[in-house]
């Protein structure tokens, strides 16, 4: 008894040993978290907040979830969805005296690179500085290049750890409409340093400082609403919707149905919905942070390797991902890249093309890019290009398309071998040329008015030359000029750098085609596009056809001899000596995968300037026409009216003009669209025999 005694009091002392050790540590605190990269300037994004909305409920503390303006105009609302940014915070926040506590780092990451701060361990203090750039539209709101009044006001606070007491002051800077001298701009007005008081005390958990949200911003000049008691959420705000002074809120602007309050019930309903996980379909959107990352310069070395840097993005990068309807985990889904262009983000190639095609006829009966997503079953991915003119093929363009990817491959389940991509202008040229760099992940492309950063012959390698791809051109373009010079042309681009080169390429005019809306009058060209890429049904190679007036059948002869009669559903006519033949006949006797026949619309300024034509794609040849007319458009070639630049268009008498024109107009029958057929095939490569 005595001996067990003995060791029972040995482990007795051991565990007080123990726990006097543990306590120790639990004492010593960490070392305390080191100052953040200071603020270096203004940049210009692609994609701005004005509320960060923070929950406190503990199992989804982590996220926050922030709503979304476009920058380059923020009189601008989105029309077709409101734009919830998800965001996963590094650190857990947590409450302390009923008062929600998040780590600064986090903060700093949030408002990066407008916020910077100083930690002196020793005295236990730190400061803040924060910018915020008010903007007014002076001049041109709506438009692609509005005139807008750049006021800059910087905040600085100054707080310590376990200590309420604070200051706070700001230094308002001379407004200016060149973003280029916002940092220049001189001071116009300074506060100064005021007494403020925190809702508690900040803390430091394992090295890391936290500040009572609320509170903290406060002091740096956000508007808070805090509706945490009702419903859970917490918003800051840069502007208060009651600031009318701001473009934000402007009373002069309509508000298209989407709320000025950052905390609505509609709003609440949504946030619990994506933070439960019960909306995981429909448009989404998420983020990433991303700090100083290795890009690839897009350059090589001398011995063709390529060259790397170091890029400092320091940016909360956001993404729309839209789920379709009939998405179902179980079973991997077809997805494409949608890229934007030079003065869009993420949103754009959803809502402008959206905007138009609400006035759009559409064979299917489908008005929303959503709608076609949903018709063809396919995950659609519109990464944000981090700032005005983004170069998607190299630099942290790059790096957030491979980024944003491998998030969405970890939330929802993605076909590798069903993979494709298109984009519009600076998106068009980043398509193309990250498809030079990674090829073997896409089956195919659909770039549409390339502009920017498009790449040239010398640029062209396999992965691209082999690419089945439609390329598309807007005849109206006063963006990206139809037939211009090279470098801010599609046509004569396509024209010097392409045609002859890529193997496995058709080349289609949207006439009248605008250079935001374009992209929305070739939705259904697009997705069958991607769709024949999977398709492994050989096309017919048809090599002789013979066709008599008033016979409803065809004599159709294939390669290696086969002969076949093909029934038709219109017996051919003769008129005015040529032989008429029905455009859906001819898709019977070529094979209906590959004799594509599409009604294409596009108008440039207003609806009731709607121009329509009959697209048919076959053989890599895309040519349009317009019943009742003679009016012929072979593939990129060039016709009177179309840009030159911004102001003048092709002259008639421009040598480069194609005159070619049908014999006979393309007329309707009964429904059908009747051509002269024997010149209309002689534009794809085949013959037809009359009898």
């Amino acid at each position: 008894m005595q001996g067990h005694s003995s060791g029972a009091v040995a482990r007795l002392l051991s565990f007080a040993a123990l726990a006097l050790l543990v306590a120790g540590c639990a004492i010593t605190p960490a070392p305390l978290e080191e100052s953040s990269r200071p603020i270096a300037g203004y940049l210009d994004y692609s994609w701005d907040k004005n509320s960060v909305l923070f929950n406190t409920r503990e199992r989804s503390r982590r996220t926050v979830l922030m709503d979304t303006f476009y920058p380059f105009d923020p009189s601008l609302r989105y029309n077709n969805a409101e734009a919830l940014v998800r965001h996963e915070l590094d650190h857990r926040p947590f409450m302390q005296d009923g008062v929600l506590m998040v780590a600064l780092s986090d903060l700093r990451r949030i408002y990066a690179p407008f916020m910077s701060y100083s930690v002196d361990a020793t005295t236990q203090r730190f400061t803040v500085q924060h910018h915020f750039f008010r903007k007014r539209v002076a001049a041109g709101s709506g438009s692609r290049a509005p005139t807008i009044e750049y006021t800059r006001i910087a905040w600085q606070g100054a707080y310590a750890l376990g200590s309420t007491a604070a200051t706070s002051s700001s230094t308002t800077h001379a407004m200016v409409t060149d973003r280029n001298l916002i940092d220049k701009a001189a001071v116009a007005g300074a506060s100064a340093a005021a007494a403020a008081t925190l809702a508690v005390a900040p803390v430091q958990r394992n090295g890391r400082i936290y500040v009572p949200v609320a509170s903290f911003m406060r002091t740096l000049g956000k508007a808070i609403t805090d509706d945490t008691a009702a419903s859970g959420y917490l918003a800051v705000s840069h502007v208060a919707p009651q600031d009318t002074a701001d473009d934000l809120f402007n009373p002069g602007y309509a508000n298209r149905g989407l709320p000025n309050t950052p905390i609505t019930p509609a709003r609440v309903k949504t946030m619990n919905g994506l933070l439960d996980g019960s909306i995981d379909r429909g448009n989404l959107w998420f983020s990433m942070y991303l700090g100083d990352i290795r890009v690839f310069s897009g350059k090589a070395d001398a011995n063709g390797q390529d060259i790397h840097v170091m890029s400092a993005v320091d940016r909360i990068v956001p993404y729309r991902l839209y789920v379709p309807a009939r998405y179902d985990s179980r079973q991997p889904s077809k997805f494409t890249f949608n890229l934007h262009g030079a003065t869009g983000n993420e949103n754009a190639p959803f809502e402008r093309p959206n905007d138009h095609l609400k006035h759009h006829p559409s064979a299917l009966g489908l008005n929303s890019l959503e709608a076609y997503a949903d018709h063809y079953n396919y995950i659609i991915l519109s990464p944000n290009g981090w700032t005005r003119g983004p170069v998607w093929g190299s630099g942290p363009g790059e790096q957030i398309m491979l980024a944003a990817l491998e998030q969405v491959r970890q939330r929802y389940s993605i076909d590798p071998q069903r993979m494709f991509i298109f984009g519009n202008s600076a998106g068009a040229a980043g398509a193309m040329s990250f498809v030079r760099r990674h090829g073997h992940l896409f089956k195919a492309m659909a770039p549409t008015a390339p502009g920017g950063s498009k790449p040239y012959a010398a640029d062209l390698n396999d992965r691209i030359l082999d690419m089945p791809t439609v390329l598309s051109c807007f005849a109206a373009d006063v963006t990206v000029f139809y037939a211009g010079n090279a470098r801010n042309s599609c046509q004569t681009w396509y024209a010097e750098n392409l045609r002859g080169r890529m193997r496995n390429l058709t080349t289609i005019t949207v006439e009248n085609g605008h250079h935001s809306f374009g992209p929305a009058s070739l939705y259904q060209i697009t997705f069958d596009h991607f769709e024949r890429a999977l398709d492994r049904t050989p096309p017919r190679n048809v090599t002789a056809v013979r066709l008599g007036a008033g016979q409803a059948t065809a004599t159709v002869s294939e390669s290696g001899g086969a002969t076949s009669r093909v029934k038709l559903a219109m017996a051919p006519v003769r008129e005015g000596g040529a032989l008429m033949v029905a455009l859906d006949d001819l898709a019977r006797i070529y094979g209906e995968r590959d004799f594509r026949v599409y009604d294409v619309h596009a108008y440039n300024q207003k609806p009731a300037d709607m121009v329509s034509v009959k697209t048919v794609l076959f053989n890599k040849v895309s040519v349009n026409i317009k019943p009742g007319e003679r009016f012929l458009r072979v593939g990129g070639t060039i016709h009177p009216g179309d840009t030159l630049d911004a102001k003048t268009r092709v002259a008639a008498d421009d040598p480069r003009v194609d005159t070619r024109s049908l014999s006979v107009p393309a007329r309707s029958s009964s429904g059908r669209i009747m051509v002269p057929v024997v010149e209309f095939m002689q534009l794809f490569g085949k013959a037809v025999t009359v009898e």
